[in-house]
């Protein structure tokens, strides 16, 4: 068992951070394991922490369930002491990270050219994948005990966001498999990239008709639920209805899952793996596509310069630029912005050949976090330069939150860009070229699903 500290807020939603004991129903049922290993019976103590399946399906133990929901997404997501989570392996594979270790199976996410027998690999399709499945079991928890209530509404949420990151950064062929209430292992069939985010759709529709139900209790997760919803259409290639979905969501939204100094399964990994193992540096032109995340000197992109014993990386040889914005353990983590909603409605209206309500977007976002506006004046000229505007300004505005790499393929798969005019290509700076990887591969542990045997495609 783990004790989670974590809080979830967003506009008119702030929770108090509390200290909880919690478990997830595949936890409980190891405990059921391990209790049934009878060695004559030497000690019988009864332990009231206990947590059984059985316990878990009562009212009261909701907010128990909720917790340890809210905890393994956060892993899944953000990471923590002992896992690299989504931000950090979308980043790498992207041009937001660099690698500054030795460790091969790192290497090959940073040089786009993985194997499925990687171990690192493995661990994060596993975090992500345990957020997803604990967040559907909440929700089928909430939707048996208690309907009505609004944080059924955050759990298919987080269910929701999961299956966009694991359409956005993994391959197609993402199996959904689920939690029994026994704690058993339902498993899933592959599905294809659309399917996954055609799922995470209606994800988001369940919740929002339940949060907007509960009142004023619901306005927070409606708000997420329309970002999550705007954010898998786009990705179906239907901005037009990405941006009806968004509609009247405040600028200054924010839903942010938060990390914490309690433990270090608590910690924010996005500080955790730069500051105290100094594995990857914040990028600048990698692979001659990357944007020049430090050369610009962007306010949204806040790093500094490590000295002293964070100088280096931990290959003793890279030089240590640090992401400033976790700066610490307990740095929350933005899920659901209202930037992005603006972001959405700006590529929208560039897909319609409007540039006034595009101009409008962009500055409503920039302004939000204290950029100035851009003129019309300086509008590019050319449709293929005011898309290169968008996306850098979506890279700025949503820079490590496991955008990036969705969007770099989302410029394949819609825009028609070649794949070696996206992502970092050319000779690797640790020997050797990039390879062509475009998405994270899954990994080989998932043949343990008899439904599953590889990745459906490789493509953007």
């Amino acid at each position: 068992m783990t004790n989670t500290f974590l809080s979830v807020s967003g506009a008119g939603l702030q929770m108090p951070r509390r200290r909880t004991r919690t478990i997830t129903a595949a936890g409980a049922a190891a405990i059921l394991l391990l209790g049934a290993c009878d060695t004559g019976k030497l000690l019988e103590i009864t332990d009231p922490d206990k947590a059984t399946p059985a316990s878990l399906e009562t009212r009261q133990a909701l907010d128990v369930v909720r917790a340890g929901a809210i905890g393994d997404f956060a892993v899944g997501y953000h990471g923590s002491s002992a896992s690299e989570g989504q931000i950090t392996y979308s980043g790498l594979l992207a041009d937001e990270f660099t690698l500054a270790e030795t460790f091969p199976t790192r290497q090959e996410i940073d040089q786009r050219a993985m194997q499925s027998d990687n171990s690192s690999l493995a661990a994060n399709f596993r975090d992500i994948q345990r957020g997803r499945a604990s967040a559907s079991f909440a929700a089928g928890q909430y939707a048996t005990l208690d309907p009505n209530n609004a944080s059924r509404a955050e759990m298919l949420n987080l269910a929701g966001f999961a299956a966009v990151l694991l359409g956005e950064n993994w391959c197609s062929g993402v199996p959904f498999s689920e939690i029994s209430s026994s704690g058993a292992t339902i498993f899933g069939s592959p599905q294809t990239t659309a399917e996954i985010f055609t799922v995470a759709v209606g994800k988001f529709d369940s919740a929002l008709t339940i949060a907007t139900a509960a009142g004023t209790s619901g306005v927070a997760h409606a708000n997420s639920a329309k970002i999550g919803k705007g954010r898998a259409l786009l990705n179906l290639g239907n901005a037009a209805a990405a941006a009806a979905a968004v509609a009247g969501v405040p600028t200054t939204f924010n839903y942010s899952i938060f990390a914490s100094a309690n433990t270090a399964r608590q910690n924010s990994g996005t500080y955790a793996w730069q500051y105290l193992s100094r594995r990857w540096t914040v990028s600048d032109k990698e692979g001659a596509n990357g944007l020049p995340y430090r050369s610009d000197s962007d306010p949204r992109v806040p790093f500094v310069r490590g000295t002293g014993g964070l100088a280096v990386g931990f290959d003793a040889t890279t030089a240590l630029y640090l992401q400033l914005k976790y700066p610490d353990r307990s740095s929350s983590t933005p899920l659901a912005q209202g930037i992005e909603a603006r972001l959405i409605e700006a590529e929208a209206a560039l897909k319609a050949g409007n540039t006034t309500d595009f101009l409008i977007g962009l500055n409503a976002a920039r302004s939000a976090v204290g950029q100035p506006a851009l003129s019309a004046a300086a509008l590019p000229a050319t449709a293929s330069s005011q898309l290169d505007l968008l996306f850098k300004e979506r890279a700025y505005d949503l820079w490590l939150t496991s955008h990036r790499l969705g969007d770099l393929r989302r410029l394949i798969r819609q825009y028609g860009r070649p794949a070696n005019t996206v992502f970092p290509t050319g000779e690797y700076f640790k020997g050797g070229q990039f390879g062509p990887d475009v998405n994270l591969l899954i990994p080989l542990d998932e043949r343990n699903n008899p439904n599953f045997t590889e990745c459906l495609d490789r493509n953007a």
